[in-house]
């Protein structure tokens, strides 16, 4: 911008005349005019400390066994393969035998009629093997459309609602073939109207998802504003952020060759939804599909949903072909077609009394889904449930939109709706602290709930320790005296600028829809001893299979040199939810605890056969 512009030269200019200025000082020549102290930091830079680290870990009881790893910090059992590059990861492992590779071919609009797709000049290219559509899944029992309400499309049939939408894809004998014949794809479009990209745009035009918002109401707001000694406006805004998982999607379909079997290694936090819904858009039941995952290089949520925009393409093209098929997408694609954090709006209304004490809040939250529904119905859901964070609102009515929009739909991400909502609360006192003209600490204080209270959804807070973790956290921080220090740093300092803030943070955990909060495991021990367990978790770098054989350790009496975790498919533990929701290791660790138990009194002498 220009301003920008502006602003950096005048600033280079001053920063120049100030070390000009000192070095005359230093040379002990007569300056005219010398600037006070507290203008000179601008010279000074931004130069830190050299940063140090601490890692905290739990001191196990002297009397627990060394066989029990739980509460010992142990190293990630993939750790050194990770860091010397032998971890296999999906596109790590070695070709099938006659396996093709695909590439995507996506839409360039926003909101726009398909007239034609020519893919004459991509097929006549050496090396390409077929190009599929909309058209190669409308014959029964295919099907085209998946997600909760059906409004994924495998491949844009008529009309695109995106750019990025998945069009087609091309299939090759390698990735560079494939990729400059998606290239050769020639679409022709009629753009329609209108184009709906922002929340704003969203509201003007009433694009929804549903007729009328979710809603959840606690207690009797309007009598609680006629009440309050001053009632505030506001509103607040979250933009989106890219995952940016180090392994993009990718996924390698292989049929078996007899019964319309097809093996699916994927990179994807949820096996059981990839293999349900390549099921169902070829045709055939889930007892002829497995999804295998060995590990991801992350996920964030952006794996929990949307690999089915790659998965599906990928399995549709090995079923028709009858040969293995990979697909990794580029970091651009990757970018172009998974979504986002969703943006968010919340526009609100809060009543409350002269010392900052909220007692009501109206508060209507725009989540934007995208092009389509996927999970942002749940993601609105947890950004209401969090829309007062920490603090207790005893008359409360939040209501949610979600907002239907050109954009490619926005999906799950760390945190699931939960960190827009609680962003939403703390903006709420921070305004409140400044229209008082307090510190945002004391409305926080004032505000945080309390052993007995009630969330505005009906949960009871039981052993609530929220105000204990606040004064220890102040107490352990030396809050109130480095708080002075800042203070009196930034009075000396025009341009430097130190600052503290403290922030609390509610979160839940676990699936809104309780059916989801369960998982299973299989455990085989062989008469060599060893022990090995599937579980319906998946690894992404957090750990998960590492804690389980802690568990495992623990639940055996064995040495973790006994457990081996190979992989997570569905073929061994079915019908598993994602990895997600912050509760993989309580529910999968759980379910391993439970198998354990029934081993617990097997006779077996560890000892002999590690020696």
């Amino acid at each position: 911008m220009i301003r920008y512009r502006r602003s950096l030269t005048l600033s280079l200019f001053f920063k120049a005349y100030l070390a000009i200025l000192n070095q005359f000082e230093q040379r002990k020549v007569p300056v005219v005019q010398k600037l006070p102290q507290q203008y000179q930091s601008a010279s000074s830079g931004f130069h830190s400390k050299i940063p140090k680290s601490s890692q905290y870990f739990q001191v196990v009881p002297a009397d627990q066994k060394d066989t029990d790893l739980v509460g010992r910090p142990i190293v990630h059992k993939s750790a050194f393969k990770q860091a010397t590059g032998e971890a296999v990861y999906c596109d790590d492992m070695p070709h099938f035998e006659n396996e093709l590779y695909l590439a995507l071919v996506l839409s360039t609009r926003a909101h726009a009629e398909i007239l034609s797709i020519d893919a004459s000049q991509a097929l006549a290219m050496e090396g390409v093997h077929a190009f599929f559509s909309a058209k190669d899944l409308q014959e029964p029992p295919f099907r085209n459309c998946h997600g909760i309400i059906h409004d994924d499309e495998v491949f844009a049939e008529g009309k695109v609602t995106s750019q990025g939408q998945v069009i087609g894809a091309v299939v090759a004998v390698d990735q560079i073939t494939a990729q400059r014949a998606s290239k050769l794809v020639k679409v022709e479009y009629k753009d329609l109207e209108p184009v709906i990209i922002t929340i704003e745009d969203a509201i003007k035009k009433k694009s929804f998802f549903f007729n009328s918002p979710k809603e959840i109401y606690q207690g009797d707001i309007e009598a609680a504003f006629r009440s309050a000694n001053h009632v505030l406006d506001g509103e607040a805004r979250m933009s989106g952020q890219e995952h940016f998982y180090l392994e993009t999607h990718c996924t390698i379909a292989v049929p078996k060759g007899e019964d319309d079997e097809m093996e699916l290694f994927c990179s994807t936090q949820n096996p059981s939804e990839t293999q349900r819904v390549t099921a169902e858009i070829l045709g055939i039941k889930s007892n002829r599909v497995v999804c295998r995952v060995k590990r991801m290089g992350g996920g964030f949520g952006g794996k929990e949903s949307r690999m089915l925009v790659l998965s599906v393409p990928v399995a549709v093209a090995a079923y028709k072909l009858n040969r293995p098929v990979r697909c990794m997408l580029d970091r651009d694609e990757d970018m172009m077609v998974s979504g986002t954090r969703h943006p968010f709006l919340g526009k609100y209304k809060v009543g409350i009394t002269k010392e900052g004490k909220i007692i009501a809040c109206d508060i209507e939250i725009y989540c934007n889904a995208g092009h389509t529904l996927d999970l942002s119905g749940a993601v609105t859901e947890r950004a209401m449930f969090h829309f007062e964070n920490a603090y207790y609102i005893p008359n409360a009515r939040v209501r949610g939109y979600i907002c239907k929009t050109n954009l490619p739909s926005n999906t799950a991400f760390r945190g699931f709706g939960g960190p827009q909502g609680m962003f939403f609360g703390e903006n709420m006192i921070r305004e409140i602290a400044s229209y008082l003209n307090k510190d945002p600490l004391e409305i926080s204080s004032i505000n945080l709930y309390k052993e007995g209270d009630k969330t505005h959804y009906n949960q009871p807070l039981e052993y609530c320790t929220l105000q204990r973790c606040w004064d220890k956290c102040l107490k352990t921080a030396d809050y109130f005296n480095r708080k002075k220090q800042v203070e009196e740093f930034n009075r000396q300092n025009r341009w430097k600028k130190r600052g503290m803030s403290v922030v609390p943070t509610k979160f839940g955990i676990s699936y809104t829809l309780l059916m989801l909060n369960q998982a299973g495991a299989l455990v085989l021990i062989y008469d060599d001893g060893s022990v090995l367990i599937s579980h319906g978790g998946t690894e992404m770098g957090q750990g998960l299979h590492t804690k389980m054989i802690q568990v495992a350790s623990r639940a055996l009496d064995i040495s973790a040199d006994f457990i081996h975790i190979a992989e997570t498919s569905t073929d061994k533990v079915p019908n598993t939810s994602a990895t997600a929701a912050s509760c993989g290791s309580d529910l999968n660790g759980m379910a391993v605890l439970v198998i354990m138990s029934k081993y617990q009194n097997t006779a077996f002498d560890y000892q002999t056969c590690s020696s």
